[in-house]
């Protein structure tokens, strides 16, 4: 039976709005009590309340990886801090079972003036852990924090990559049972996110701690999370599979899966013009629905709006996943038929055999170029859906979800 962790029922948080669009702290509310009754008494108007989260709820389980993810402004750091207990809700509750570990923010709990070593002890102290456990994990913090020789030097004079580093591992080797991450692994460099991604999946799967993980970066949330929750303005709109949720959340920027909804994401110098493009599946039917294995028909309608027919054309697309993960691409010229003259207007088409994509949500950028150069460029033509197929046509269909590419060959063996 699967343990509650942590627990959210309609949580809500109201802020107070300055003129200026800043929000305001309890200890800045406080502070500013004798300005405010000084406003009132001479009658200037007060200030209007925002909502950075209203009526937000959900369940988490242990050893499950949340992904909250929205638009700036959306709630998401809100939410975070009130779980850490930074800020107190306005209404509603979090109840949490287990000890935290928060990084909301580089360095969060670090006490600039102390030394690396003094701050590990620090953090650990004020997660309830006694000396000797920390003792214990504090060679490990150290390795995986890549600053042994700075350990010793008082942390404001770090870098924001050191800060960033040291502040992660003492969060992922405390033996918290919950951990809170808001767009950290955005710090640093490439090797050391992967490193911290690696850790946080290692933390969950094989230690059963529980994470909840804020990012803009989507394929970060789609490798690392297996649940996720949606905030549009303050307001839960999507709870569930990671998957699905980045669906909705993507597909908001783009409701309609018709070529006509990205006439406003053009580029190019326009000397050749993709003017309708379309999907046929393998009975020659519009559709946006297509199947893992079989047959379909990639349609670009172009013309010349100058009417000077173009030389030394190519024309192609790209298809990536729903999080920008480019998979593969196609143009004319990989055929050696592009760079050759055009009529003035028509369709060149696409065929093929045998779809290689999973089952799963895509997105389709195409292009035309004149002389190497785009003339006609959209990133997010039309969305896709594809079902799982029989791809292999062994007459089975094909189900698995840990790869988005099938590809063709043969097994063969020998003694």
């Amino acid at each position: 039976m699967q343990k509650t962790v942590i627990k959210v029922e309609s949580l809500s948080k109201r802020y107070n709005l300055e003129s200026d669009g800043k929000y305001y702290s309890l200890r800045d509310y406080i502070s500013e009590i004798p300005q405010r009754l000084a406003s009132r008494y001479h009658g200037r108007k007060s200030t209007e309340p925002f909502w950075a989260l209203k009526d937000v709820s959900f369940e988490l389980n242990k050893g499950e990886v949340l992904g909250v993810i929205g638009r700036n402004g959306a709630g998401k750091s809100t939410l975070l801090k009130i779980l850490a207990r930074i800020v107190l809700p306005t209404h509603g509750r979090a109840t949490i079972h287990g000890r935290i570990a928060s990084m909301l923010e580089i360095g969060t709990g670090f006490n600039s003036e102390l030394t690396g070593r003094e701050n590990i002890y620090l953090n650990g102290a004020i997660m309830g852990m006694e000396r000797k456990e920390i003792d214990r994990k504090f060679n490990n913090i150290v390795e995986f924090s890549e600053i042994g020789k700075f350990l010793d030097m008082p942390v404001k004079k770090y870098s924001s990559g050191m800060y960033v580093r040291l502040a992660f591992s003492v969060a992922a080797h405390l033996d918290p049972e919950i951990v809170l991450l808001d767009e950290v692994l955005a710090v640093g460099d490439l090797p050391f996110q992967r490193k911290s991604l690696a850790k946080m999946r290692s933390i969950a799967k094989d230690e059963g701690r529980t994470v909840i993980f804020v990012s803009h970066s989507l394929t970060s949330v789609d490798s690392l999370c297996n649940k996720s929750i949606l905030l549009e303005g303050g307001k839960l709109t999507a709870f569930g599979k990671t998957k699905e949720v980045i669906t909705k959340y993507v597909s908001g920027f783009n409701k309609e899966t018709n070529f006509s909804s990205s006439e406003n994401l053009r580029t190019g110098n326009g000397r050749i013009r993709i003017d309708n493009f379309w999907i046929e599946n393998q009975k020659h039917i519009k559709t946006n629905l297509l199947k893992s294995g079989e047959q379909c028909f990639f349609n670009f309608q172009f013309s010349h709006p100058s009417g000077i027919i173009s030389k030394l054309v190519d024309i192609g697309f790209t298809i990536s996943t729903i999080v920008d993960q480019s998979l593969f691409s196609s143009y004319l010229s990989y055929t050696n038929r592009g760079g050759v003259p055009c009529p003035e207007e028509g369709t060149f088409v696409f065929e093929i055999p045998s779809l290689p994509l999973a089952k799963g949500n895509y997105k389709i950028a195409i292009q035309a170029m004149v002389g190497g150069k785009s003339a006609d460029y959209l990133s997010n033509a039309v969305q896709i859906s594809v079902m799982d197929g029989d791809f292999y046509k062994t007459g089975t269909v094909i189900k698995q979800s840990h790869s988005p590419i099938y590809i063709g060959g043969n097994w063969t063996y020998s003694k």
